[in-house]
């Protein structure tokens, strides 16, 4: 037989938090912030959705990092030399940030040499990232502005 628990021995659960209002244009989050507006001015949805699918693998995370650690173009035997992959996965990985524009690629007489577009990085992944991180500065009206000129 198991022993009967007292009512006494028991812990009140903590009161739960209200629930998120849904999302629609025009509600307001408990801590009193308008919806996040459109992130159009920040790029197109395509725009996001293929930089940060580029920016989800490791290896290539590390390609933008050897690129940056070595402060200029590099080709893609260089680039391929510093991972433990395929030739054929690195050059994938290297057309995926191309075609995400994370990567400017020179074409030369018998190799291709890459170096690192910080502007396109800056300009979606660095805003997008300031836009969701920071509270913004209010308009006359209280609603946050993002300054991405910055």
């Amino acid at each position: 037989m198991t022993p009967a628990r007292s009512s006494a021995s028991k812990v009140p659960s903590a009161p739960r938090a209200p629930r998120a209002p849904s999302i629609s244009s025009g509600e307001v989050f408990d801590v009193g912030r308008i919806n996040p507006p459109s992130l159009s001015d920040i790029a197109d949805a395509d725009t996001l959705d293929q930089v940060f699918d580029a920016l989800a693998n490791e290896i290539r995370r590390g390609i933008l990092a050897a690129l940056h650690d070595h402060g200029g173009s590099m080709s893609s035997h260089d680039i391929a030399r510093r991972f433990n992959v395929r030739w054929q996965g690195i050059s994938r990985h290297l057309r995926v940030l191309t075609d995400a524009g994370l990567l400017h690629c020179d074409v030369r007489k018998n190799e291709r040499a890459y170096t690192l577009n910080k502007d396109q990085l800056r300009g979606v992944a660095g805003r997008w990232v300031m836009r969701v991180a920071t509270k913004g500065t209010p308009d006359k009206e209280g609603r946050p502005v993002f300054a991405f000129d910055e």
